[in-house]
């Protein structure tokens, strides 16, 4: 069984690997969402474009094997009755096979009545609406507004992804959290919001100047937005422009010197100088070490490029396992095949946060 579920996955991957390779669009935040046909549970074709309640849409894209994907689809189940009272439908897409049989089909409905789910269940049959919505990971979740428009998209589920998730649906629900959830979560601008999840679509897509314009927009949008400010700096250091990455990094520490992806890009570039200076490996990989153990994938990443860079595979297979764990993606992608060396751990370090960049927060 193990065996089977790793060809699966295997298969997927691949498949995944292919299509981003193609560089193929995928719907902009704003733009029309794909609303294709899925399968339910009994073999009937259904339009997601029948199932958005009146006020919107929450598509999870989810696999029994991937524990965040349960996680997030216990949570939304559990809000799935709040939810439709307020004109928001959930659907749960399952992607676990790209052609289930019927042996298939029954396991699934086993599995799901193991978990007693109260929100509809469907099966993207040859992954159409995975491919259409340019999906890399499991869980991802798409949130569809009252005029099928893509108003917010996540890759993954980390702890501190999901509360960015929910408070998009609440708000397509006009669902009010209560004080102290609200004093958590600061308030965005929504046009910084979009115009933040735009520039990392277009990251990730490979349109670095695009994504650049549009985290400018972000920031100027709402200004104690600290996140648009470090996605400019983590640019600003992938083009070695450490005066400009400097300021930008002092900029966001000024808005939230809490803020987990700041301290990831400031401690990218502490890696950087004390590289030049040629500080002990120690140094280096210490500035990563607490960082990647908080769910943050690309901090796991870098630590595994520059163990792998010093020639510690082991440690950097171990960094590298923990990050594909958090995002679904493998860092060896960017590494495989090549001699470890300090120039291709940095030019690696980039590569990886553009391809898992609408999987931040």
């Amino acid at each position: 069984m193990a065996d089977q579920m790793m060809v699966v996955v295997l298969l997927m991957w691949l498949a995944l690997l292919a299509r981003v390779t193609a560089a193929e669009e995928r719907p902009p935040i704003g733009g029309p969402a794909p609303l294709l046909a899925v399968r339910d549970l009994s073999g009937h074709s259904r339009p997601l474009a029948e199932v958005k309640g009146r006020r919107g849409l929450v598509i999870l894209f989810w696999a029994a094997w991937s524990d965040r994907s349960l996680e997030e689809l216990k949570r939304l189940d559990a809000r799935s009755a709040d939810l439709s009272a307020h004109g928001v439908a959930v659907a749960a897409v399952n992607v676990d096979r790209v052609a289930p049989d019927d042996a298939d089909a029954v396991t699934l409905r086993n599995h799901i009545d193991g978990l007693h789910l109260h929100v509809p269940v469907f099966v993207d049959r040859g992954l159409e609406l995975f491919h259409a919505y340019g999906v890399v990971t499991v869980p991802s979740t798409a949130v569809v507004d009252e005029r099928g428009r893509l108003s917010y998209f996540l890759y993954g589920y980390s702890h501190e992804q999901r509360e960015g998730l929910f408070d998009a649906i609440d708000t397509l629900a006009g669902i009010s959290r209560p004080p102290a959830a609200a004093a958590r979560s600061p308030v965005i601008v929504p046009a910084a919001l979009r115009r933040l999840q735009l520039g990392r679509l277009q990251l990730q897509q490979g349109h670095a100047e695009a994504a650049r314009s549009s985290f400018e927009l972000a920031a100027k949008a709402d200004p104690t937005f600290p996140d648009p400010v470090v996605e400019l700096a983590a640019l600003a250091l992938d083009a070695s422009d450490r005066q400009s990455a400097v300021a930008l990094l002092e900029r966001a520490a000024a808005l939230d010197e809490r803020n987990g992806a700041m301290r990831r890009e400031r401690a990218r570039l502490a890696a950087v100088d004390a590289a030049d200076t040629s500080s002990p490996l120690g140094t280096r990989t210490a500035l990563f070490a607490d960082l990647a153990t908080d769910d943050d994938a690309v901090a796991a990443a870098y630590l595994g490029y520059l163990l792998w860079a010093s020639g510690d595979l082991t440690r950097a297979d171990a960094a590298f396992r923990q990050a594909q764990a958090i995002s679904g993606v493998d860092p060896r992608a960017w590494v495989a095949g090549e001699q470890p060396a300090r120039a291709s751990a940095w030019t690696a370090m980039a590569r990886y946060r553009r391809q898992i960049a609408t999987a931040l927060r």
